[in-house]
């Protein structure tokens, strides 16, 4: 497929559109693949994060092709960079790989036909098996599997570019339906996997383009969120910023001029002296920069010096802090996500590793934080950060050695993809709830070294067993659990423990489970919808039952999440 649709070869051109429909059907889609979440909690984001990873990957795709890049293997190339800075939770984080593994199946192709295709499809799977640690049939891992295997079957009897996309959308199609036979907690729920949904809606959205069927996409570089921020909010600004920032946040992308790769150690080095707060990441391909300077233009001659600018945006803090304080003050302290805050360098000397960690709610932000988590990335449930805002923490924070506490299960993959992307030394403490991050926290050596303190950390995660208290959003029956769309329900960790006729009954379920009876101190932390009369009142009640029980209530303000209780 050219710019016009054909049955031969696909250039430069008609990759991007086809790659453009992939993501505006994923978008079309979105919300019914977040519907299929096993378990009925209102997080079901496999859908939003498989499309934010895809608008970052064409955000990236659109740049390079603006800049005069023709080739679908480097346009290939392109996209799969900009997956992997922007992926997001587990299914992002795959999607960035099937990406990595497209790009390098294609190598240097200028044109591909149906052969090529098929050999990108079968590297695409090989790639995400490889990037996941132990994989499990019946995910989006066995779809693209299937539809590389059916590809690579056509293939076989010819080169001819439609037959073999058709025969990897309809191997994905089969694979996707046979996926409640291959995972019993699919079978059990009556849903097929989500991510396995998402990667038919991107083959069938190439393949309508293919076949000359017209499809918008909007999921393109109409709104990009890559940042994952609103910086016009006052949380978003002020988190971001501090209330007393004056002077320009500058922000530029760097790309090669003339196929020239970028020395990317000299240009960090001379851009960070040129202003604070300076974060500058990437490699010889690609340079991204954000820098606070009283001088923008010092920072722009300097960046054209090595290159051609690209998606240049200077903010006046002075007059945006000014602005957005008079505007909005009073404005709710729940913050888009991967909002970024840490300590000042220059509040003493660096000793030991730098804490980063992922948390939502001011409560249980101030808890990090007073623990000692230098740099706060807002998300979590809901809303999980991408690998560049993980890896833009990790790089404002002052050091060279950094542990990143994940704080939520569908975070941690995206954590280790930050450790290969700097050169200081990163280790992610595998943490699945912010409980069980403040445990890690609580024994956090500063004086030790960083792989003891890792050690130590990973080690206190077992001594604490994490519940959370929510509201089920659909009908369904997990593992034996029978739950009504609105019925209070508990995990423990991250599994659906119990459904019961009230928060105090699930507490009490939760606390049963976790044979508090034998422990020795309950932590409550209370979400944004709960007052703290309530939840006083949650605790007396609670105290009755387990009377030898220390219980402690303590302000979370996460969203969505009544309760979050640790037992210890």
């Amino acid at each position: 497929m050219s710019s016009e649709p054909t049955h031969t070869l696909c250039d430069g051109a008609g990759l991007v559109a086809a790659l453009d429909a992939a993501g505006a059907n994923l978008e079309r889609h979105a919300e019914a693949i977040n519907a299929l979440n096993v378990f009925p909690v209102p997080d079901g984001d496999t859908g939003k994060n498989m499309l934010l990873t895809m608008q970052a990957a064409l955000a990236a795709v659109h740049a390079a092709a603006s800049e005069g890049t023709t080739g679908t293997g480097d346009l290939a190339a392109k996209l799969a960079r900009g997956a992997m800075m922007g992926s997001r939770g587990n299914s992002g984080v795959i999607l960035s790989q099937i990406l990595r593994g497209f790009a390098r199946g294609l190598g240097g192709e200028e044109r591909f036909g149906g052969l090529a295709l098929a050999t990108a499809l079968r590297e695409a799977s090989a790639t995400a098996y490889r990037a996941v640690q132990q994989p499990v049939e019946g995910t989006m891992l066995t779809v693209i599997r299937v539809a590389a295997e059916a590809a690579e079957e056509e293939a076989a009897r010819g080169d001819a570019l439609l037959p073999v996309l058709d025969a990897a959308l309809g191997g994905a199609r089969a694979a996707l339906a046979r996926t409640p036979e291959l995972l019993a907690r699919l079978r059990e729920a009556g849903v097929v996997d989500a991510g396995g949904q998402g990667v038919v809606s991107l083959l069938e959205g190439a393949a309508l383009f293919a076949h000359g069927e017209g499809l918008a996409a909007s999921a393109g570089v109409v709104a990009p969120l890559g940042g994952g921020r609103e910086l016009g909010t006052m949380a978003g600004f002020l988190d971001e910023h501090g209330e007393d920032e004056v002077g320009y946040c500058t922000n530029v992308m760097i790309l090669p001029r003339e196929g020239r790769p970028l020395p990317f150690p000299e240009i960090r080095e001379r851009l960070l002296a040129l202003g604070e707060s300076g974060v500058v990441v990437g490699d010889e391909e690609i340079i991204k920069i954000h820098i606070h300077t009283e001088n923008p233009g010092a920072i722009l001659s300097e960046a054209v010096r090595w290159g051609e600018l690209d998606q240049i945006r200077i903010d006046n803090m002075t007059y945006q802090v000014q602005a957005v304080a008079e505007g909005v003050q009073g404005a709710t302290a729940t913050a888009p996500a991967a909002t970024m805050t840490a300590t000042d360098p220059s509040d003493g000397a660096i000793t030991g590793p730098q804490i980063v960690a992922v948390a939502s709610g001011a409560g249980l932000i101030a808890a990090l934080r007073g623990l000692g988590a230098a740099g706060i990335v807002s998300g979590g449930q809901t809303m999980n950060p991408s690998t560049e805002e993980l890896l833009r923490a990790v790089e404002a924070l002052p050091g060279d050695e950094v542990i990143l506490l994940p704080n939520n299960g569908n975070v941690i993959l995206t954590a280790r993809q930050v450790v290969g992307l700097t050169s200081k030394r990163v280790v992610v403490v595998p943490s699945r709830s912010v409980p069980q991050g403040i445990a890690a926290l609580s024994a956090l050596n500063f004086d030790a070294a960083l792989d003891e303190n890792a050690a130590t950390m990973a080690e206190a995660l077992g001594g604490v067993r994490s519940a959370e208290v929510t509201y089920a959003v659909r009908s369904a029956t997990i593992e034996g659990v029978a739950v009504t769309e609105g019925q209070p329900i508990g995990l423990i960790d991250d599994r659906l423990v119990y459904a019961g006729s009230s928060v105090e009954d699930v507490l009490l379920g939760l606390l049963a489970r976790t044979d508090a009876a034998s422990a020795e101190l309950a932590t409550l932390y209370r979400g944004a919808d709960v007052t703290e009369e309530a939840g006083r009142a949650m605790v007396e009640s609670l105290q009755v039952h387990y009377p030898d029980l220390a219980i402690e209530l303590v302000e979370g303000g996460q969203p969505h999440y009544d309760y979050l209780m640790s037992v210890e």
